[in-house]
This record gives structure tokens, C-alpha cells and sequence, in this order.
């Protein structure tokens, strides 16, 4: 009996890193990371998955617009430096860098019309 539980664990476990699915708790950990970064004045979106034995990350913070790109570029770094630290077996980290739309201006505009409704995988993670 024993050995039928474990094995079903073991079964449920790799189906979830199949379907590339990560700890909730990992993900808010994560958020929480980058909205604490100084600089970050929020977060676009972020998704993590499994790659093998590793975790990617893809992530979207919004910086103040009145910033330069050298400033922005040294938010970004922080924000990827501190994910690594923080997330254990995450890999990599590609973090994109918006202006805030404080002057009202849609930066992200001309891609619009390629948006499709955003749904939340029962395993996966993303965050919008």
C-alpha cells in the first residue's frame, strides 16, 4: 500500500513539472520580491516555469518615465539579481522594463491589437 501512495505522488509530481506547473507560494514569493525592489512601482506580469531541473522566469515591471535607460537598465539588473537570490532553481531571468503611464500615455499601444484574453492555467504560473 505504501508503495502505491508514493508512487502516485511521484506520478502527480511529474505530470505538474510536465505541464510546467510552479508553487503559487514561489510565485508570490517572486512577486513579492520584485515588488520590493527600489524602483519597481509595479508588476506587468510574471510567469515562471519549469526547463528540465530549473526554473525560467519572464517578468514586466513598470519604472518611473522620467527615468533614463542607464537608470531603468540598473532597476531591471536589481530586479533580476534579487529573483535569483530569492527563488530557489531559478535559472535565468528576462525582465522587460515599461515607463509608468503617468503622463496617460499607452506605451504598449501599438501592440494592442495582438492581445489575446489572458487565462491563469490551473498549474501554471502567471500573473497580470
Amino acid at each position: 500500500m505504501a508503495i502505491l501512495f508514493v508512487l502516485r505522488a511521484a506520478a502527480r509530481d511529474i505530470y505538474h513539472r510536465l505541464m510546467d506547473a510552479v508553487d503559487p507560494e514561489l510565485v508570490d514569493a517572486a512577486e513579492t520580491t520584485l515588488r520590493s525592489t527600489p524602483g519597481v512601482l509595479d508588476v506587468e506580469d510574471l510567469r515562471l516555469r519549469w526547463i528540465g531541473h530549473r526554473i525560467r522566469a519572464e517578468t514586466g515591471v513598470v519604472v518611473d518615465s522620467t527615468l533614463g535607460i542607464v537608470d531603468a537598465h540598473a532597476i531591471a539588473v536589481e530586479a533580476h539579481h534579487r529573483l535569483l537570490h530569492d527563488v530557489p532553481e531559478l535559472a535565468d531571468v528576462t525582465v522587460h522594463v515599461s515607463p509608468s503611464a503617468a503622463d496617460g500615455h499607452d506605451h504598449h499601444a501599438a501592440l494592442a491589437h495582438h492581445s489575446r484574453p489572458t487565462t491563469r492555467p490551473s498549474g501554471g504560473a502567471k500573473r497580470q
